[in-house]
């Protein structure tokens, strides 16, 4: 991973239309939302459709971020943050022991 920052004038360009077109994403997906043009949204009420898209968006980051983090504490001594993360410290015992973490990505891998 590199240590780069956007303040370069081609970083900027790049972070500014990435923006952009995230922004052109959304609306163009709550655009046809509102609508009715979408499976889902055709098929229930588009403010019922809203509620499950932000939802299941909102599901999908805490188990990428759970990936990220069990994985990425798997080379860790657990007694560096046993006393400091207790709560930390009990879960990624659990996920660690046997082969709960291949079963944990394997499960992440079927939702996504």
């Amino acid at each position: 991973m590199s240590n780069q920052t956007i303040s370069g004038g081609l970083g900027l360009v790049k972070a500014i239309i990435s923006c952009a077109l995230l922004a052109f994403s959304i609306a163009m997906i709550f655009g046809l939302m509102a609508n009715g043009e979408t499976k889902i949204s055709g098929d229930v009420h588009p403010a019922l459709a809203f509620v499950v898209l932000i939802g299941a968006i909102t599901w999908l980051t805490m188990v990428e971020g759970g990936q990220g983090s069990l994985v990425g504490l798997a080379p860790v001594n657990g007694d560096l943050f046993k006393d400091s993360h207790p709560k930390t410290y009990m879960s990624t015992k659990l996920v660690h022991s046997g082969d709960n973490l291949d079963r944990y990505l394997l499960g992440r891998q079927f939702m996504v």
